[in-house]
């Protein structure tokens, strides 16, 4: 690294299975590129403390609260990805879960269901509070009234997916279509609607969340949603640099809207 260059560190929190999280590697790559472009060094870190860097950039809120806070101490320079307070005094730039999760449900409403479910991510992360919080509205809007039944907790991880989809599937009466927190999630419940002898969308639909590369591989044609890590990483090192050199009002807080509703064959119109 060249002496006087701006160095930006990018702390993940750290987490069993992280670098084979479609997430951390997607951050990973795009913070990378758009420090590049920039013309600024970049360490990525899984630290337990602080290191010394120009600024931080937090791939997310949920792990790296105990660094955020020793970072607010010592008023070092940073910014938090996929985080979204408007009420905090943190920099953050989020992406709107709730309004990308009501259109999906919105979809699945104007494709004829009714009987909807959903498989919820960890529910002490904003994305998976979000994702519920629009599935609700969605349902709420129409008049559709929530089954509690048909609202199962995941973790993220594919067997959870697997675990939650065998319980809907295991109702009285099972959901038509499922709205999924997570494609992660979407391809263990993907594999027990098959285990089960069920045909998708024939049986019935799902929808996921991330637009993972499996997503679209074929026999899955998983409809998702894509979300625009490309503008988080880029958005997220321009400001922080903006922040060190003093040119940028704080807090920045910036709410990204353009997820896009990916359609492939997973859903079927009753």
């Amino acid at each position: 690294m060249r002496k006087n260059r701006l160095i930006i560190g990018l702390i993940i929190p750290y987490y069993q299975k992280m670098f084979s999280s479609f997430y951390t590697l997607e951050i990973i790559r795009e913070v990378s590129q758009a420090a590049i472009k920039l013309d600024a060094d970049l360490l990525i870190e899984t630290a337990k403390k602080m290191f010394s860097v120009s600024g931080i950039i937090f791939a997310d809120f949920m792990g790296n609260e105990a660094l955020i806070k020793q970072a607010r101490k010592k008023r070092m320079p940073y910014i938090i990805l996929n985080y979204y307070d408007q009420n905090s005094a943190d920099n953050c730039i989020g992406i709107d879960n709730e309004k990308a999760s009501f259109q999906v449900v919105n979809y699945l409403i104007s494709s004829g269901h009714r009987r909807i479910a959903t498989i919820t991510g960890k529910l002490n992360a904003q994305a998976g509070i979000q994702r519920l919080e629009g599935f609700k509205r969605a349902l709420k809007q129409k008049k559709i009234k929530p089954d509690s039944r048909y609202i199962i907790k995941g973790d993220w991880t594919k067997a959870s997916g697997a675990g939650a989809m065998l319980r809907l599937l295991a109702q009285k009466v099972p959901p038509t279509a499922v709205f999924i927190a997570g494609d992660e999630m979407a391809l263990g419940a993907i594999e027990a609607v098959k285990d089960a002898g069920l045909k998708i969308p024939k049986d019935i639909s799902l929808v996921g969340f991330d637009n993972v590369p499996q997503s679209s591989f074929p026999g899955i044609s998983l409809s998702t949603v894509q979300q625009p890590f490309p503008k988080l990483a880029r958005l997220g090192v321009e400001y922080l640099i903006q922040i060190i050199k003093k040119k940028s009002k704080q807090p920045v807080k910036v709410l990204l809207s353009d997820t896009k509703l990916i359609k492939r064959d997973s859903v079927r119109k009753l």
